[in-house]
């Protein structure tokens, strides 16, 4: 064997091991370029995901502050309206005692009401009994004045006639006046003629003694 061949062997050996080291150098420092190429890819990809999720997140921190804002101006209403619902509430109990009075007054006014109707009710009934038996008095009382109007009209005609015999019997009275007051006058003259006669018989007497 020539001695040659082993140094020659091993050049080629050292030149594949540098080549190989060279390969594996290059190899390593294109690995370690495409992996800073990618870390700065990455890292630039995650300092885009961070500016983003950091604007996502001031931008969720500004939706939360604002929905913070938002629930504390409602937990302020809510305490509000907390407020006027128990103000509410309390002067719908004042005003529920209140209607409660009420509905008790309510309840004796119905039942003084309903007593005040069963009066009326008897009141009326009484009523009517009343007014039938007035229509049957008024009709009794008709009948008896339409005998009153007979029985008038009977005493007017008797009136009539006790006026015309009343009249009768003054013409009469003044007749009988004027008649008595000619036999008073005859009766005078009677009695002048009868004292005219007893002077005379008087007269003649005394003549007859004297002669």
């Amino acid at each position: 064997m020539d001695p040659a061949v082993p140094k020659a062997t091993l050049k080629v050996l050292g030149l594949c091991a540098v080549l190989l080291v060279l390969v594996a150098a290059v190899t390593v420092s294109v690995a370690v370029m495409v992996w800073r190429s990618e870390a700065v890819g990455k890292l630039r990809g995650c300092r885009e995901r961070a500016a983003n999720e950091s604007r996502e997140l001031g931008n969720r921190v500004a939706e939360l502050e604002r929905e913070r804002a938002r629930l504390q101006r409602a937990a302020a209403a809510g305490a509000q309206a907390e407020d006027a619902l128990r103000r509410e509430m309390a002067q719908a109990r004042g005003e529920g005692k209140k209607l409660n009075a009420s509905l008790a007054s309510c309840r004796e006014r119905a039942a003084t009401l309903e007593a005040n109707a069963t009066a009326l009710r008897d009141e009326v009934l009484a009523l009517r009994r009343q007014r039938a038996e007035l229509a049957r008095g008024k009709a009794a009382l008709q009948a008896e004045l339409a005998r009153g109007e007979e029985l008038v009209l009977g005493l007017r005609q008797r009136l009539e006639e006790a006026a015309e015999q009343r009249r009768a019997l003054r013409a009469r009275g003044e007749q009988c006046e004027a008649r008595q007051r000619e036999l008073e006058a005859t009766l005078r003259d009677y009695a002048a003629e009868v004292d005219a006669l007893r002077r005379r018989a008087r007269d003649r007497a005394t003549g007859r003694r004297k002669g």
